[in-house]
């Protein structure tokens, strides 16, 4: 856990995200999934055209999120879909909309309001589809928020990070799934409450069931945020070499980078982003223990 000083601007935190052995089954898993959602047919093809690709990759160079935005491109392109994943991110939204007032009611009844803002938030982050995350459908949300949020954070860096939000005048903030971005409005309404600007950064194009400017405007994120951006491009999480010179003056001047989800802490990690405060579930044994956790632990880790 970083010390109150914590680590200089520039310095790298842990391990970069490698491709691992682990992440074979796990990205295999996934594009068999979402070739199901289209067009079963072509899983044959999909799959062999991930293998090659896989195998041809140099692991030990390979962030895993860089690796994993080349095959999900080909698969799209295989299955002939701009967005398969389109009715479960609907869906998530709406039973994520659903159980907010019961968040809200929590956050608002708690003596530490922005803790139980983040637990809400990354509860939601169990919204992901193709992967062993313990719910296999937006329906069964319901039964697992409350049992997250009980948890609490296993890793909870949140004193450091009020530190940092109480003299921030501007705070970028990097989404993730949708569902889960329905949860994001009361961490947002959180962090503006102590003061700073919040600037949002959906997806450029849908990839996965991450959020898009579209779809932050489906559930009225964007009126939440004081500015929103994309990240321009087709990424799992968010690869700075490729997206514009706007969002990466952004997370340059920003006071402090909020990232949600597993994908942007990969992708990022291999960035010299500081201060930035990583929000997850922990729902692999690479990420995991990449960030100094244990797996299905709710995460909340400042690198400052």
């Amino acid at each position: 856990m970083p010390g109150e000083q914590g680590l200089m601007r520039g310095e790298r935190f842990g391990r970069s995200m490698r491709f691992a052995p682990e992440c074979v089954p796990c990205l295999l898993n996934r594009v068999i999934y979402e070739t199901e959602l289209v067009d079963p047919r072509k899983a044959t093809e999909t799959v062999d055209a991930s293998l090659r690709m896989i195998a041809g990759a140099d692991w030990r160079n390979t962030n895993s999120a860089r690796l994993a935005s080349k095959v999900h491109r080909r698969v799209y392109e295989l299955v002939a879909s701009s967005d398969p994943y389109r009715d479960l991110k609907l869906r998530s939204d709406s039973e994520a909309e659903k159980l907010f007032a019961k968040a809200k009611k929590f956050v608002e009844e708690s003596n530490d309001r922005l803790e139980a803002a983040v637990l809400c938030a990354i509860a939601g982050n169990v919204l992901d589809f193709g992967i062993d995350v313990g719910i296999e459908s937006p329906e069964q949300l319901g039964r697992k928020l409350e049992l997250i949020v009980a948890e609490g954070l296993a890793v909870n860096d949140l004193p450091l990070a009020k530190k940092v939000l109480s003299h921030s005048s501007k705070v970028v903030y990097l989404l993730d799934n949708c569902g889960e971005s329905v949860f994001d409005r009361l961490l947002v309404k959180e962090i503006g409450r102590l003061g700073p600007k919040v600037v949002g950064v959906a997806k450029g194009q849908p990839i996965l069931t991450d959020v898009t400017l579209d779809d932050a405007k489906r559930v009225h994120l964007d009126s939440c945020f004081d500015e929103m951006l994309t990240t321009e491009q087709f990424a799992v999480g968010v690869d700075l070499a490729s997206t514009s010179s706007r969002l990466r003056d952004e997370i340059d001047k920003a006071d402090l980078v909020i990232s949600k989800g597993m994908a942007n802490f990969e992708s990022l990690s291999d960035e010299p982003i500081r201060p930035i405060l990583y929000l997850m579930r922990a729902k692999c044994g690479p990420v995991a223990r990449a960030i100094g956790a244990k797996r299905n632990d709710n995460v909340a880790r400042l690198v400052s």
